[in-house]
């Protein structure tokens, strides 16, 4: 669908961006604090150029936001709702993050695009909602196992792209980072290869050269996420094009989770 001209993007000393997605975890807000007291303990010391996001159940959004004030930490919500308010018993409204501290939202979650039926239609919607607050949208895109078997694996980022996308300008673009999560790797134990993430990544990365502009496509954070934890981060994050992860299973492990952080 989309013809680009391959073009690789050298960062250097690049900032990382490290987000931990704890899903629905842990059971008690008492482990959540627990958590995140070790987290916050052990971020005192991490390079400048590692910038750490948690996102939490929104159940425990306010009174870890409160523990993470005067802290290197930003705190995000894993989704939201497409209305900032009205009849709509049990969800959550933007608004209602960002009252709460919130300065991220995730949006696209391969869980809520296959367990909730989050199409690229309403992520949209919810992207857009995300940037008119003036917060900032982590917005996830990758593909599942037999779409990548069969080749499609960019062809997928590219409609998700496009789709999850549609109508937000350069500027707003500006406070979106984009996770590529492919859905066989996500909890699963599977990992794409360096080379397997890096190709993807710098296609993304050419499309938004070819849909915004070059300088758009150099300063825009692009994430991995899939089975991240200690043992691989290193090769991941030394892969010139991909400027952070989005960590699952090992953000619920605070040692674990210590170690990513300070992968250098």
């Amino acid at each position: 669908m989309y013809k680009i001209n391959y073009i690789h993007f050298i960062y250097m000393d690049k900032v990382v961006t490290i987000a931990a997605n704890w899903k629905m975890n842990p059971s008690t807000i008492d482990d959540a604090i627990h958590l995140i007291r070790h987290i916050v303990e052990s971020s005192k010391n991490v390079p400048i150029n590692v910038k750490i996001i948690v996102f939490v159940p929104f159940s425990y959004i306010h009174p870890i936001s409160k523990i993470l004030q005067n802290t290197n930490i930003f705190i995000g919500a894993q989704d939201c709702y497409t209305e900032i308010s009205g009849a709509y018993t049990g969800a959550v409204s933007v608004p209602m993050l960002k009252s709460l501290g919130c300065s991220y939202i995730l949006a696209g979650h391969s869980e809520r695009r296959q367990i909730f039926n989050d199409t690229n239609q309403i992520i949209n919607t919810k992207v857009k909602l995300i940037l008119k607050s003036e917060l900032k949208c982590i917005l996830c895109i990758g593909e599942n196992r037999d779409e990548y078997e069969g080749g499609l694996n960019k062809e997928i980022c590219y409609k998700q792209l496009s789709e999850c996308l549609l109508d937000c300008n350069e500027e707003q673009l500006g406070k979106v980072i984009i996770a590529y999560e492919p859905i066989w790797a996500i909890g699963t134990g599977l990992n794409a290869t360096p080379e397997i993430m890096e190709d993807v990544i710098i296609s993304i990365r050419n499309w938004i050269k070819y849909t915004y502009s070059e300088n758009a496509a150099e300063k825009i954070c692009i994430q991995y996420g899939g089975s991240v934890n200690p043992e691989n981060i290193y090769d991941v994050l030394n892969q010139p094009n991909v400027n952070g992860v989005l960590v699952g299973g090992a953000s619920l492990d605070s040692e674990k989770f210590s170690k990513i952080i300070h992968y250098q």
